[in-house]
């Protein structure tokens, strides 16, 4: 187990903070599955359990952001964007007949990674101007 989320990690925002630790689970769960001989299709099952909640923790910050006229808002979606579109590169490698090893790390240290830094450096401020929202 990583354990990855941490409480500084919280945006102070319940339904936000909810989905991250979900997400981070997956990503651990992804990590376990990837790193330990899981089957291609036990890895691909949870990536793509793992790519749907991160589509719809997007969505939904991004509905939090236009009900509330986040000054930020088209930033904050092309960082969103930007995230998706290589995870759906990473699903395109995942199509092939075999992984690639280094197709596996390189997910795991994006998911891990880019989470990471996605959270404190973006939704951190989200998390700031919502909390008075909710």
């Amino acid at each position: 187990m990583l354990n990855l989320f941490t409480d500084r990690l919280l945006v102070q925002v319940e339904k936000i903070d909810e989905q991250h630790k979900i997400i981070f689970s997956i990503i651990e769960e992804f990590y376990n599955v990837s790193m330990n001989g899981g089957s291609k299709e036990n890895i691909v099952q949870v990536f793509n359990n793992l790519k749907n909640h991160l589509e719809q923790h997007f969505a939904d910050e991004e509905g939090y952001m236009i009900k509330y006229n986040f000054e930020n808002y088209e930033e904050h979606k092309e960082k969103h964007n930007i995230f998706m579109r290589k995870v759906y590169t990473l699903e395109n490698a995942f199509k092939c007949e075999h992984i690639p090893l280094t197709k596996l790390a390189e997910a795991n240290e994006f998911f891990s990674e880019g989470l990471l830094t996605h959270i404190s450096e973006v939704d951190d401020k989200l998390g700031v101007f919502l909390r008075d929202k909710f």
